[in-house]
């Protein structure tokens, strides 16, 4: 059973069609990358895979589940099987890497202890846990306004192991981000399939990289998903 599948997604802005009868399925433990320049639908099709953006047509399956139709905390609870990293990070500067991590946590804590950044005990260690994971145990205090970009986007995937997510997508996760340490990035996202079992869905603009870390490749144009997947 897929992690996450879609069939038929369609989305237009006026007359533009951005999104075209688009089907994907990602299973547990698989790195899938989506290449395609920019306007083909990509960051299209992870709005529509969140429901950060409803499509016009089509359906949205979660671990087995109709994600499409669920709305208020029903959707809230989905959404935390899916991990979402951006091109440009999404942390809050002023913040600790630990605390950036406990972000991910948030929706099953309650209220009072987010508004008084008082965590317990298993919530401080899942965020550790997930932090050392990425490589990032001698940065667990520091600033986010202080890593280096790479390190940044280490929080990023650490917030997204600690909220328990079935699957990570990430959008652009190395656009911003040198040769070496975007294959580093890369690279610590394809271990997390085979280690942890979790889905990444990717999107990306280096055809060398899609060859080099994922399962499969898919190609978007116009909207539209082309080609043979290899």
């Amino acid at each position: 059973m897929p992690v996450l599948a879609a069939e038929g997604l369609a989305k237009s802005y006026g007359t533009r069609h951005a999104l075209v009868d688009a089907s994907i399925e990602v299973n547990s433990g698989e790195f899938v990358a989506v290449l395609g320049a920019s306007g083909s639908g990509k960051t299209t099709l992870f709005r529509c895979l969140t429901r950060l953006a409803e499509p016009d047509a089509g359906s949205v399956t979660l671990c087995g589940r109709s994600f499409s139709g669920l709305q208020g905390r029903p959707l809230a609870d989905a959404r935390r099987q899916i991990g979402v990293v951006f091109q440009q990070f999404n942390l809050v500067r002023r913040l600790s890497a630990i605390d950036n991590v406990l972000a991910g946590r948030l929706a099953g804590v309650p209220l009072w202890r987010v508004m008084t950044r008082q965590f317990d005990h298993a919530d401080e260690r899942i965020a550790v846990e997930a932090l050392v994971a990425v490589g990032l145990a001698d940065h667990i205090d520091q600033r986010a306004d202080t890593l280096s970009g790479g390190q940044q986007q280490r929080v990023a995937i650490a917030r997204a192991i600690a909220q328990n997510s079935r699957i990570i997508l990430a959008d652009e996760p190395v656009a911003s981000l040198d040769p070496e340490t975007a294959e580093q990035i890369l690279g610590l996202l394809h271990g997390l399939t085979r280690s942890r079992g979790m889905a990444v869905l990717t999107t990306l603009h280096q055809p060398h990289l899609a060859e080099k870390f994922s399962d499969r490749a898919l190609h978007m144009e116009a909207g539209r998903f082309v080609g043979n997947p290899h």
